[in-house]
């Protein structure tokens, strides 16, 4: 078969699925093109878009299950890689905060609530991709959102998670803790993954105590101060984020994504790992 127009524009499709399968962007980028590349040797397919997605999320699924035992060595936490941008872009990715619960689920129940709720597919074409049958794919879903635990649909309006984004760095750049007291939420959660080669907390925190004592321990270390750190607003898989930047360099130090109500903030994810603190133009 030939690369036609038509099956080169599924690609923000094709890597929308593996990056939301994967959670690393190079690695979703090479699975789809060595897709491409086996597309040239099929000789027929009547349905090429369910064609394609079903060898993404083939190997998709292959390639989790070899990431497993690498994730489960990491150094620290492991978060997905944030997709980056200045601008709000189209590129058909889940949301972070989301992206960061699938690690709750299996292969098969992520790429099952990835086709249903990124791309709104229907079940008869998610049972044609994952080989399901539509009772199956029904109740895969269904499992899925019980382990996520997570209401569907709960999106805070972007404005609000930006200018929560803002005051929480605004009362942490001054040490702050009482505005930090009442921006964050009781049951508060801080996930920080560093990969081993920038300082990270090596384990999550939960609780507005030790979140806060953690926050005010950072701020408190030498290169936090005399105005070392710039923070700039940016986009993180579609949704407002900051990026923090160390002046004396220019180096970009660190992505902060939060998640909130309408109210508080609930969930702090930072990635540190300069592995995956990459800017897409």
């Amino acid at each position: 078969m030939e690369l036609t127009n038509d099956i080169l524009s599924l690609r923000p499709y094709l890597f929308g699925m593996a990056y939301n399968m994967l959670g690393v962007i190079e690695e979703a980028e090479d699975i789809v093109q060595d897709i491409f590349e086996k597309w040239l040797q099929v000789k027929e397919a009547k349905q090429p878009k369910a064609y394609l997605g079903r060898m993404v999320v083939n190997k998709s699924i292959d390639r989790l299950n070899e990431l497993k035992n690498l994730r489960e060595n990491y150094k620290g936490y492991w978060l997905p890689e944030p997709y980056i941008t200045w601008e709000q872009e189209g590129t058909p990715t889940l949301e972070y905060g989301l992206l960061f619960l699938l690690e709750r689920l299996n292969p098969i129940e992520r790429a099952v609530f990835i086709l249903r709720e990124s791309f709104s597919e229907e079940y008869a074409s998610i049972g044609e991709i994952t080989g399901l049958s539509q009772d199956n794919c029904r109740q895969v879903l269904h499992r899925a959102h019980e382990k996520l635990g997570r209401a569907k649909n709960k999106m805070v309006d972007p404005v609000r998670q930006n200018a929560l984004s803002n005051a929480f760095l605004e009362a942490l750049h001054g040490n702050d803790v009482t505005s930090l007291g009442k921006l964050l939420r009781e049951d508060i959660e801080l996930f920080n993954d560093g990969g081993g080669k920038r300082a990270a907390a090596l384990k999550p925190l939960f609780g507005l105590a030790k979140v806060l004592k953690f926050l005010s321990g950072i701020m408190r270390l030498p290169e936090n101060q005399n105005n070392e750190f710039e923070y700039k607003n940016a986009f993180v898989n579609g949704r407002p984020g900051a990026l923090i930047f160390r002046r004396s360099n220019g180096e970009l130090d660190s992505m902060q994504y939060v998640e909130s109500d309408e109210n508080n903030i609930t969930r702090l994810l930072y990635v540190r790992n300069p592995d995956k603190l990459k800017i897409r133009a």
